[in-house]
């Protein structure tokens, strides 16, 4: 039988077989599941019956043959019409004491059924491990990297920001040194000429050849 966390994760979350639970041995399914009438108060109060059903699964693929707790807990189940516990436990003994059921046998059986719960939350959490390394983990590890990374884009950018604001200073301080620079040459230029104008035309007049 698959593992708990493959069986009831895999109703939420797609669980990949090949890594998970691939090396656990199935037991033959042998009976219906145990009920005591603690797990029928379980039920009552609307735990999904996913988990029901799987518990009580596991418990009849564990069942060990002969009369034992897994018998014992469905009779105490069968007998809760019967108000006092003291007499379902009594009176449910008593009938599987005579297909040599013994105190000792009922405990140690017991404590079987509890080493099987054991065993299978084993397999549960490292299947719970395995899909959250799978479907949490991982993801998240990829989104810390892109939250990185998107810190050193926005500190390129903020960089870039700042070169582009240098360089737009920079550009304006040119601009008006090489305009300013072009105005003075103008007028320089433009003084030049009308001097040379002006020269032109008074050595014109005052020089006379000889």
């Amino acid at each position: 039988m698959a593992s708990l966390g493959k069986k009831i994760l895999s109703a939420f979350v797609e669980v990949n077989a090949e890594k998970v639970g691939a090396n656990q041995e199935e037991p033959p399914i042998k009976a219906s599941a145990p009920v005591s009438n603690e797990s029928e108060s379980v039920k009552n109060t609307g735990i999904d019956n996913r988990m029901t059903e799987y518990f009580d699964k596991l418990f009849s693929e564990a069942n060990i043959p002969g009369p034992d707790y897994f018998e014992f807990s469905k009779m105490v189940a069968a007998l809760k019409a019967v108000p006092d516990e003291f007499s379902r436990f009594c009176a449910a003994y008593a009938g599987l004491q005579v297909q040599g059921l013994t105190k000792e046998r009922l405990l140690s059986t017991a404590e079987e059924y509890l080493r099987v719960l054991d065993t299978d939350a084993e397999r549960f959490h490292s299947t719970v491990e395995a899909a959250l390394q799978e479907k949490v983990h991982g993801k998240k590890a990829e989104a810390e990297e892109k939250s990185r990374r998107i810190q050193d884009l926005s500190k390129e950018i903020s960089d870039l920001q700042s070169q582009i604001a240098a360089l737009q200073a920079e550009i304006t301080e040119s601009e008006q040194k090489i305009t300013g620079r072009s105005g003075d040459y103008t007028a320089e230029s433009a003084a030049r000429k009308q001097q040379i104008s002006a020269d032109i035309e008074k050595i014109k007049q005052y020089i006379h050849q000889r």
